[in-house]
């Protein structure tokens, strides 16, 4: 009779990735615990920087502090709801791109994500939510706006750099 010996061995934690190599910070915003949980462990996994609101007004309250490249969040909470927190960031000069989650759709009969998306949002996600297309997502979102960034700093560098050298030619 042949056996089959087994080691356990206990499974060693995932490294942390370093800070500097962040994919860059995401601030969950879902009266379900359970969702953000789940939402959490998956971009922390995936290298993001992870902060959560259970909450609109919560989540403004941590803007306000901590700024974020990209914010999720679902559209029917208690107090401030998905569609007051687009509303408001809209409103701000400059500010992270927004994923619009909900399960309440079916429910209510009525077209949520389409909504987000017209108010502001960049992307809507329907409950429950296929995890590698809201990272992919998230990771295009973030790159783009990050992109964005660069060519604003670099249009501002030349046209610090041209101001200097034509006040120089002027002198």
């Amino acid at each position: 009779m042949d056996m089959t010996l087994y080691e356990l061995r206990p499974k060693s934690a995932p490294k942390p990735a370093p800070a500097a190599a962040s994919a860059g910070s995401v601030l969950l915003v879902d009266d379900d615990p359970d969702f953000r949980e789940m939402a959490r462990i998956a971009f922390l996994r995936a290298g993001y920087r992870v902060l959560e609101a259970e909450n609109g007004n919560a989540a403004l309250a941590i803007m306000a502090v901590h700024p974020v490249d990209l914010v999720v969040t679902d559209i029917i909470m208690p107090e401030a709801d998905g569609y007051e927190v687009i509303l408001r960031l809209k409103e701000q000069k400059s500010r992270p791109p927004l994923i619009a989650v909900t399960g309440g759709s079916l429910r209510l009969r009525m077209e949520l994500p389409g909504m987000a998306r017209l108010l502001g949002a960049e992307a809507a996600f329907e409950k429950p939510v296929d995890l590698k297309a809201l990272l992919a997502e998230a990771g295009r979102l973030i790159a783009a706006r990050k992109a964005a960034e660069g060519r604003i700093a670099e249009h501002k560098s030349g046209e610090h750099k041209t101001g200097k050298h034509e006040a120089e030619a002027a002198g």
